[in-house]
């Protein structure tokens, strides 16, 4: 548990650092940091779909779960707007925002939340450090620690708060398979992972993009792919 509590804190402790730094730099440079940003985690989002879709077989290239990835999206975002994920957080951030005054709050959350939790990393990691390995987390922590850095500069505080989700979300993966053993299937970390980074996709076309994608109601797709192998 000690490395997923070290991944933690450096999220904390890059999001001050990068508060810091925001002080020292103007609206135009944060601006340009931004869009460089939006291409790296378009790029970074890619190579994970990439890598969950493209099998090379005998030689030959194929692409699995395509219809998977449809399917979950679309039911995914339909129901979060149903339940209007993104707006009930953004309405919330709004309330934090006005209460602390730090600027947009939610908006730093959401979007560092999914960055930092969604990967192989995230999951492997915290299955390793379960079975006595803590390198891959102390690794994690590492990157988690500068992407906070460069995050907060742009978005502000609310990088900061993505901490708690994950310090739930590896710190679960880590008593389960500290108690359990290694309980999850290489398919199913495949299958999450792939929804995951088509998500972290979107949060880069965000950076760039003036109409916004909700990504708040992307979020159903995760769960999605939890009760599918469940179910399964």
């Amino acid at each position: 548990m000690f490395a997923v509590i070290v991944n933690s804190l450096a999220i904390i402790v890059g999001t001050f650092i990068g508060l810091v730094f925001k002080k020292l730099i103007n609206k135009e440079i944060t601006q340009s940091i931004l869009k460089v940003l939006g291409v790296v985690v378009i790029i970074t989002g890619l190579i994970g779909v990439f890598k969950s879709m493209i099998i090379i077989e005998e030689g030959i290239i194929q692409s699995q779960l395509d219809l998977f990835l449809l399917i979950v999206v679309v039911v995914g975002i339909f129901i979060g707007e149903i339940l209007k994920i993104d707006d009930r957080l953004q309405n919330f951030g709004k309330f934090i925002d006005n209460k602390i005054k730090f600027g947009k709050v939610s908006e730093g959350f959401i979007n560092a939340s999914i960055i930092f939790v969604v990967g192989a990393m995230s999951i492997v990691g915290s299955i390793n450090a379960g079975l006595g390995d803590n390198s891959i987390l102390y690794l994690k922590s590492a990157l988690d620690g500068v992407t906070a850095i460069i995050l907060a500069t742009t978005l502000g505080i609310g990088v900061g708060f993505a901490f708690l989700p994950v310090l739930l979300f590896q710190g679960t993966i880590y008593l389960l398979t500290f108690y359990l053993g290694n309980f999850m299937a290489l398919e199913f970390i495949n299958a999450f992972n792939l929804i995951g980074y088509f998500i972290v996709t979107c949060i880069g076309l965000n950076f760039l993009l003036k109409e916004k994608i909700k990504i708040a109601n992307l979020l159903p797709s995760l769960i999605l792919v939890v009760i599918y192998f469940l179910l399964k």
